[in-house]
């Protein structure tokens, strides 16, 4: 599919509850999908017309094959992660991985942009946890403990904080 008019007829022909339409957003090209009865469907709309078959075809509960394409376009566009990406396609993360690659995308390093002085802070300042500054940065643990670490930040032991004296 390329976005001709053939394309369309593809689309009436495989969705016939459905009128389509082409039109640009902004500048950007998109094709809409339009339940010929209000009541039967929501207007949908989507950047190509693979991706606007597979969103009617998911929800009529047909089977979508799975596309580089549209991996690439929920890990770039929608900033999920990899294994958000596996959970919604039902895929492994290697799977994801490979075709982020096929694509050529580039995997993002989680926290990647982490303000080191911001987790040092938190940590040190805040009296936060490993886990609660791991969740609040996106990060993990083992992450946070690296970035204190490098600071010299001396950690806490594990366990519950001590109780102030009774009196």
């Amino acid at each position: 599919m390329t976005g001709e008019p053939g394309e369309l007829a593809v689309l009436r022909e495989a969705f016939p509850g459905y009128r389509f339409r082409r039109r640009d957003f902004r500048g950007v090209p998109c094709y809409l999908a339009e339940a010929r009865h209000a009541a039967d469907a929501p207007l949908a709309a989507a950047w190509s017309p693979e991706v606007l078959a597979d969103m009617l075809a998911a929800a009529a509960g047909r089977p979508v094959r799975l596309r580089p394409a549209a991996v690439a376009a929920a890990y770039r566009d929608r900033l999920m992660t990899v294994q958000q990406c596996a959970a919604m396609f039902g895929v492994s993360r290697t799977t994801i991985m490979k075709f982020l690659a096929a694509e050529g995308v580039a995997l993002r390093r989680p926290g990647a942009d982490v303000d080191d002085q911001a987790v040092v802070t938190a940590y040190r300042d805040e009296r936060l946890s490993l886990h609660d500054c791991a969740a609040r940065f996106g990060i993990s643990q083992r992450r946070v403990a690296a970035v204190l670490d490098r600071h010299g930040v001396p950690r806490r032991p594990v366990g519950r904080p001590p109780r102030p004296p009774a009196g």
